[in-house]
């Protein structure tokens, strides 16, 4: 009976993931079509570049789907982390924020670095790839010209934006697989898998990930445990 249940609930996951995988895909899939038939026809310049770009943009979105799903998928396998050794929360903090640090200033947005943090024994690749993600999203939805800070507090890390902040009946759905919500411009470009991918790393060492608007702004807070469950 443990196995037969084990294979259906395993089987509902799977259904459930390519429907919402296949949802998320539909619109830029769509886009690039459109895209395409339109460039097949003799156009101005300005016309054809814009369609050109259209194309590029959400060949982008497909490839950053594909890539987040298959590390959830990575992370979704494992059972808990694997530390090597004690990761420092400070260095996973500064590395995520050099690797962000292209985008940030694409969007003309300041990153800050604030507060010490300690070490502990957690996965440092997954702790860096979780600030990463919160950084990622921060930066999405932050103004330009704000500052988003990266507060250190212990084993803490707290993501600070000064963005709009999202919906009180979305907080709770945060984190869901593919559950996006609309950017400031009113666009829907996220996937939906970067929260996802944070919830899982805490999963896997045992914390807890919380999410606060603050108006102006939302605050997202790591919290690690002392030691691996």
């Amino acid at each position: 009976m443990d196995r037969m249940r084990a294979r259906l609930e395993g089987r509902d996951y799977i259904e459930g993931y390519v429907r919402a995988l296949t949802h998320e895909l539909k619109s830029p899939v769509a886009a690039i079509r459109g895209a395409g038939e339109l460039l097949q026809d003799e156009l101005p310049a300005v016309d054809r570049a814009e369609f050109a770009t259209q194309v590029v943009q959400q060949s982008e979105r497909l490839q950053r789907i594909i890539d987040r799903l298959l590390e959830l998928s990575k992370l979704e396998q494992r059972q808990h982390a694997e530390p090597a050794a004690h990761a420092h929360l400070g260095h996973c903090a500064a590395r995520a924020l050099q690797q962000a640090s292209a985008l940030a200033h694409q969007r003309g947005v300041a990153l800050e670095l604030t507060g010490e943090g300690t070490q502990g024994p957690w996965e440092e690749e997954l702790v860096t790839l979780a600030i990463g993600n919160l950084l990622d999203n921060a930066i999405c939805f932050a103004p330009e010209g704000s500052t988003i800070r990266v507060e250190l507090q212990g084993a803490q890390v707290a993501v600070q934006d000064q963005g709009p902040g999202v919906p009180d009946y979305a907080l709770v759905r945060l984190g869901e697989r593919f559950f996006t919500t609309a950017r400031p411009g009113g666009e829907r470009t996220g996937s939906g898998l970067g929260l996802a991918i944070v919830r899982r790393v805490m999963t896997l060492h045992g914390g807890t990930l919380q999410v606060h608007n603050t108006a102006p702004g939302l605050r997202v807070t790591l919290d690690f445990p002392d030691k691996l469950r």
